[in-house]
């Protein structure tokens, strides 16, 4: 039986530049959850809802990024399910779908915030751990695999470390702590989901993405991993039904790619 493949991004903050974000995954037929919070924060401006209700209506996934962006581990529990209860409520009036994903601000949680999560009615919430590919974890602890971000090999490091994520660390001391770029990273990670299966997961934050000078880096990685046969393109919640189902989902139609 052939090992199942899933590519799926994520992005984080709502800035406007998502949507240029979104032009580079719809030219490739992939797919794609924006999570937004519902106030600007640090000066950042969000999407208007007129965008919001675009991108959901093209089949993007709308997620919950809190109501102020505020971390939830330092705030008191009242104040926690405030977050995020106004947060899936406003958003989903927004768009009128029901939003069924929500990513931890800063990527900080532990089991109180992950209880109101539950408790507030969201099916499942990414953080920030990195180089993860398998299939079996908690759906509110949903891991990624790589960040759009260059300093890759502190960055990495730090976080495997962190998430003692002890088997993945030894692999990235082994085989990819030389990689020249976050983007050979990407790939020898998604050369890895093809042969063993798993899920293909990339993080990022388009403002980042323009301070940083990193558009022909995301152009490249996207266009190394779409249109590939038996690789299934869906967003994040749908990666969670997948695996509730215990069953396959359909392929994302993909396109010949409208290369920018």
């Amino acid at each position: 039986m052939p090992k199942l493949s899933i590519v799926t991004t994520s992005w984080d903050d709502g800035d406007p530049r998502d949507l240029q974000v979104a032009e580079f995954l719809r030219a490739r037929g992939l797919a794609g959850t924006f999570y937004i919070p519902i106030i600007g924060y640090d000066g950042r401006r969000t999407l208007d809802p007129e965008h919001l209700r675009s991108l959901a209506s093209e089949g993007f996934e709308i997620g919950g990024h809190g109501a102020s962006h505020n971390v939830l581990t330092g705030l008191q529990p009242i104040e926690i399910h405030r977050e995020l209860r106004i947060c899936k409520r406003r958003l989903e009036d927004i768009v009128g779908k029901r939003v069924r994903m929500f990513c931890y601000p800063k990527g900080r949680f532990n089991n109180e915030v992950m209880l109101h999560v539950k408790q507030n009615g969201y099916e499942g919430a990414r953080t920030t751990r990195m180089f993860r590919q398998g299939l079996d974890f908690d759906p509110v602890q949903m891991p990624t695999s790589l960040v759009a971000y260059p300093n890759i090999r502190n960055l990495y490091a730090k976080n495997l470390l962190r998430g003692r994520n002890i088997r993945a660390l030894f692999t990235y001391g082994t085989q990819l702590i030389h990689a020249d770029s976050w983007v050979t990273v990407g790939k020898a990670l998604f050369d890895h989901v093809l042969r063993e299966g798993g899920v293909w997961h990339l993080y990022g934050h388009s403002w980042q993405i323009e301070e940083m000078g990193l558009w022909d880096d995301l152009k490249e990685i996207l266009d190394y991993v779409c249109g590939r046969d038996g690789v299934l393109y869906v967003t994040n919640a749908e990666v969670l039904t997948f695996l509730a189902k215990k069953a396959a989902v359909p392929l994302r139609k993909t396109h010949p790619a409208r290369l920018e």
